[in-house]
């Protein structure tokens, strides 16, 4: 059995939902955190998947303390996740995090506890990520991952102490909207960014109000880089998001499985100290500029045809594109350093 708690996101998705219940029940863990959120307003359909959900949340077969926190009304995504993590990390020390739609291969609970345990009171590391963004694995050399600036949160794990200090930071109780509140005078990045367009996309979401762009994550991500603190990205990519499509809150993305949940070899290899790795930062940062960036933001707005949209960013994610899209970033640096 796994010891560690393991909290599971959900809102109206109970197939995504069943199929990462059914990671965790693989794993066994003896404590249970459930967040669901509501219904819509006005929206019939979401009554029926809200409680489609909620029954499959149900299904808890194995012997495990369990607590539930069902939202009556909806309340939006960043309220969800944010509320739900604060009633989370009130009751547990730490915990292993999975939204509906991130499925966990079978080593990613090994991976994520250990870690857990190893970095416990090393207030360098807030993070610790489940998804490797396909990052190329030769950059970890003989390592099982590498200390970056920011990580994926498609599966990903943390500790109490350091979601409640990120949440003194952004303090927001969403009982007036979703703008972001900040209690510091101004977020201090780029910290440990090392691309010029990643410390561009960082500034710009410090001082955003929209938080489709820029949500919950990235909030927790410049909290990390105020305080310089370090996340945990995987040599592999041990979860795999099969959350897209048009109910999808970020909207469809290609029927790829580039980044299919693999498996992580034991014992664990870790790095010879904790320190930025950044090679692998640098690859990090370009999927975000990729994926993120102004150009992609842009294409975003000015092409409303989903399948449009699917087509363009196949192309974009192609590996051709991608290794593009690296030399240009490349040469792009090399020229401004020189």
């Amino acid at each position: 059995m796994l010891t560690t708690p393991v909290t599971l996101i959900a809102f109206n998705r109970p197939d995504l939902t069943s199929g990462t219940l059914a990671a965790i029940r693989a794993v066994r863990p003896t404590r249970l955190f459930l967040v669901a959120d509501g219904p819509r307003a006005g929206n019939a359909d979401d009554v029926e998947r809200c409680a489609a959900v909620r029954a499959v949340l149900e299904d808890v077969d194995w012997p495990c303390e369990v607590h539930r926190r069902y939202a009556e009304t909806n309340l939006g995504l960043e309220a969800n996740v944010e509320l739900g993590l604060d009633w989370v990390f009130a009751r547990a020390g730490s915990s292993i995090v999975l939204e509906d739609d991130c499925q966990a291969g079978p080593t990613f609970f090994r991976y994520a506890e250990e870690l857990l345990e190893r970095y416990r009171d090393d207030p360098r590391v807030w993070q610790v990520s489940g998804s490797g963004l396909g990052v190329p694995q030769r950059l970890f050399g003989d390592a099982s991952y590498a200390f970056t600036a920011w990580a994926s949160v498609w599966g990903w794990a943390t500790w109490a102490d350091r979601w409640h200090r990120h949440r003194e930071v952004f303090p927001r109780d969403h009982a007036a909207g979703d703008a972001p509140v900040r209690t510091v005078p101004a977020v201090q990045q780029p910290g440990l960014l090392v691309t010029r367009s990643a410390q561009q996309h960082f500034a710009e979401a410090a001082v955003s109000d929209d938080t489709v762009t820029h949500g919950w994550d990235k909030h927790w991500w410049l909290t990390m880089m105020t305080f310089r603190g370090l996340a945990i990205s995987p040599a592999v990519n041990l979860v795999e998001n099969v959350g897209w499509g048009a109910d999808a809150t970020h909207g469809v993305a290609p029927g790829k499985r580039d980044n299919a949940a693999e498996a992580m070899a034991f014992p664990l290899r870790h790095p010879a100290e904790v320190a930025l790795d950044p090679e692998v930062e640098r690859e990090l940062e370009l999927v975000l500029n990729r994926v993120g960036g102004r150009a992609a933001t842009l294409a975003r707005r000015l092409v409303r045809s989903p399948r449009l949209r699917h087509a363009a960013r196949t192309a974009v994610n192609s590996r051709a594109a991608t290794a593009a899209h690296r030399l240009v970033s490349q040469l792009g640096e090399k020229s401004r350093r020189a």
